[in-house]
């Protein structure tokens, strides 16, 4: 990669397919570990070694958390405990919402619910695998999983699974398409506002009536802070799941023997999804505003509201954290990474979304043993901020 290749990357508007991200990344980091780029057409920064990243993520003074929350997300979303810029105020909304996430409702799904959806999902397609037909598991499965995972969690009407998928989908496009971002907002709190009334008076085992009975100094979320909950599980469980997913399948499936490797040794599995975690994380980078006002992070000068890119990717492919970075290794002894982040916004949900790609992976393995990749191209790993394979196109030998 040339130094005048490397001044041309958007990393918003160039998909950066496979290695050619990690190409990227590499770049910057050997420029130094904080470097001018663009993003969208406009100036920014990205921050791609792993010790200064690790700096920059528990830097809440020049890099809030909040920022770009409330910038992309809030008006879609709502408020949570993401985009509260108040310590103590973020610290109470995430005791409130974070044990629903740790509940014996997910422990009791987690036990035999995950391992039951991944079958029924599986079963859609047996047929046609059996035919030696084609399926594709980006479509068949990973854009899917996790989107059921979180309906079934919250206790939803199974026959409006699809229109939830849909609403999560619309939540995911507002900074691209902010009216039907807002649109998706309404219809899922008109449909979310009759079951959290009723789960308010007859809890039942699951994340919804765990939010509600949630209580921390006699404070307990209002509806509109358990729909914002709710809302925020499309990008933080949903939209990063299904990429974790794709993206350890593409590495298994495109590194020779890995995928009969995990066939044959399921054992193997949690190495597998820690590797492919490291490897090539759903948010490959993370986009933040710097404060208001001037800062200056590492000796490098922000300007007021300046972009800061959070190259998870490049810290965990820097060579001082991790030996071998580019190797697709399932014998790795795992260095510590980021892809969940550092400091008070760091995502609570890391223990369910390894048990989500730990049990997908189980079932896959053993229910599809001899099927081959189609497509290497479409399997690739793409785009930066939320990065997964466009398809994964297999069929049996």
């Amino acid at each position: 990669m040339t130094t005048m290749a490397l001044d041309e990357v958007d990393f918003a508007l160039h998909e950066l397919p496979g290695d050619s991200l990690h190409q990227v990344l590499r770049g910057f980091r050997e420029r130094g570990p904080v470097q001018p780029t663009r993003f969208l057409g406009l100036p920014c920064f990205v921050i791609t070694g792993h010790k200064a990243l690790e700096e920059a993520f528990l830097d809440e003074h020049v890099l809030p958390g909040h920022r770009m929350y409330q910038a992309s997300f809030e008006p879609a979303i709502g408020k949570s405990f993401i985009s509260d810029p108040d310590p103590a105020s973020h610290l109470l909304f995430r005791k409130l919402a974070t044990p629903a996430f740790r509940s014996r409702a997910v422990a009791s799904y987690e036990h035999s619910g995950l391992a039951a959806l991944a079958n029924e999902l599986v079963d859609r397609v047996a047929d046609r695998l059996a035919d030696r037909e084609e399926i594709d598991l980006v479509r068949d499965f990973t854009a899917r999983f996790p989107y059921l995972v979180i309906s079934r969690l919250l206790g939803l009407p199974h026959d409006r699974e699809d229109e939830f998928h849909t609403w999560a989908l619309g939540l995911l496009s507002y900074r691209e398409d902010p009216e039907r971002g807002r649109r998706a907002r309404q219809s899922l709190s008109d449909f979310l506002a009759p079951i959290v009334e009723e789960r308010r008076r007859r809890p039942q085992n699951d994340v919804i009536s765990e939010l509600l009975q949630a209580e921390v100094d006699g404070r307990k979320l209002s509806d509109e802070e358990v729909f914002s909950h709710v809302r925020l599980l499309f990008p933080t469980g949903g939209e990063t799941t299904h990429g974790s997913l794709g993206n350890l399948l593409s590495a298994l499936f495109l590194h020779a023997g890995a995928w009969e490797r995990i066939v044959r040794n399921p054992g193997d599995i949690p190495a597998a999804v820690n590797e492919g975690l490291r490897y090539d994380t759903p948010i490959a980078v993370l986009p933040r505003l710097s404060r208001s006002e001037p800062t200056t992070f590492r000796g490098v000068d922000f300007p007021a509201d300046s972009w800061i890119l959070f190259a998870i990717a490049g810290a965990n492919r820097d060579p001082e954290a991790v030996r071998d970075p580019d190797h697709f290794d399932l014998d790795r002894v795992q260095p510590p990474n980021l892809v969940f982040g550092r400091g008070p916004k760091s995502c609570p949900g890391i223990h369910l979304a390894r048990r989500n790609m730990a049990v997908a992976l189980e079932v896959l393995t053993r229910r599809m043993p001899d099927v081959e990749l189609v497509d290497r191209a479409a399997a690739l790993p793409r785009r930066t901020v939320l990065r997964a394979p466009a398809a994964l196109r297999v069929r049996r030998r």
